[in-house]
């Protein structure tokens, strides 16, 4: 009976233990089974929550990527120099100014021709600056895109005084042609100005005088009004009063040192006297005839150049290859 009991007891001993090591490890190994649990166990509504928030993350890395402009082009102006026949003077080089983002819009683009001094060649105004100065203000809008052709004078400009068979033909006759034919240039006279510095002023107004039909504006910049040989027919000095010039845009600057300045003076004050009388820009700056004199102003030219002209692309006809 003894023995019985015992035996029972050690039984009821062993599964006593034997329970304690099975709740032991039950507990050892909720830890790992709760967050398992509770994670299958989220609500719906913060699960579908979650990818609706997570959407718009990648969209700031998409946008990140794109081109850092969005003007339609980025390409900045240049300058193209050429050679261009004359049946008058034989091939002539020029240079010419292409505005930034040239020909993307498939529009014409005003022009203004300038010409060079007597001792100068087509790269006068390119030295002076005439491209950068143009740059800046087409990036900035306070100028519309233009071209500027910068034809070289030649034996042709220095030794002829005007009429046909001189520069005057070489710039009517062949390179305006040239140009339109060549460039996207807007081939109407609203489209057109003409200017020039020194023996380049004389020819410009000499040019534009005589048919101011074809031409929006022009300058005289410290014009030298000298040639000896120039008839009234064609000489700026006469021309310049006595031809209709219609709604031709005028302008006349000088340095006051400028030993040039008797006679473009004198024309300024007759054009002013005239009855009625002519309308003209009249500017007398400080400076001599120098090459420093121009570059300063030359800013000042392309503004008034570029007023009459639109801002929007629209307005202009279209380039047709």
């Amino acid at each position: 009976m003894r023995l019985l009991k015992l035996t029972i007891g050690l039984c009821v001993l062993f599964v006593g233990l034997f329970g304690c090591q099975a709740v032991g490890s039950s507990e050892l190994e909720l830890p790992t089974a709760v967050p398992t649990l509770a994670f299958a166990q989220v609500p719906p509504s913060t699960a579908t929550a979650e990818p609706a928030t997570a959407v718009p993350t990648p969209e700031p890395t998409a946008t990140a990527t794109l081109p850092p402009t969005a003007t339609p082009c980025a390409s900045p102006g240049r300058i193209e120099t050429g050679t261009f026949p004359s049946l008058t003077a034989g091939p002539m080089s020029y240079r010419v100014y292409l505005p930034p983002c040239y020909g993307v819009d498939g529009r014409t683009y005003p022009t203004l021709y300038l010409l060079p001094g007597n001792i100068h060649t087509d790269a006068i105004w390119d030295t002076l600056g005439v491209d950068e100065a143009a740059e800046a203000g087409i990036i900035d809008v306070s100028l519309p895109p233009f071209l500027i052709v910068m034809p070289d004078g030649g034996w042709i400009a220095n030794n002829t005084s005007g009429g046909p068979g001189s520069y005057e033909s070489v710039i009517l006759d062949d390179l305006i042609s040239y140009v339109e034919q060549t460039y996207c240039a807007w081939a109407d006279p609203a489209g057109r100005a003409i200017g020039g510095l020194s023996r380049g002023g004389y020819w410009a107004l000499e040019i534009a005088f005589r048919f101011p039909e074809q031409f929006a504006s022009v300058g005289g910049h410290s014009a030298a009004l000298l040639d000896t040989y120039a008839w009234p027919a064609v000489n700026p000095q006469y021309t310049g009063l006595s031809q209709n010039l219609g709604d031709l845009r005028i302008y006349l600057d000088i340095g006051a040192n400028d030993y040039v300045i008797y006679n473009i003076r004198q024309l300024h004050e007759e054009m002013e006297t005239a009855v009625p009388p002519i309308p003209h820009t009249w500017v007398l700056n400080e400076g001599s005839h120098e090459e420093a004199y121009w570059q300063a102003h030359v800013p000042e030219y392309l503004a008034w150049y570029a007023e009459p002209w639109p801002f929007d692309r629209e307005q202009y006809p279209a380039c047709i290859p």
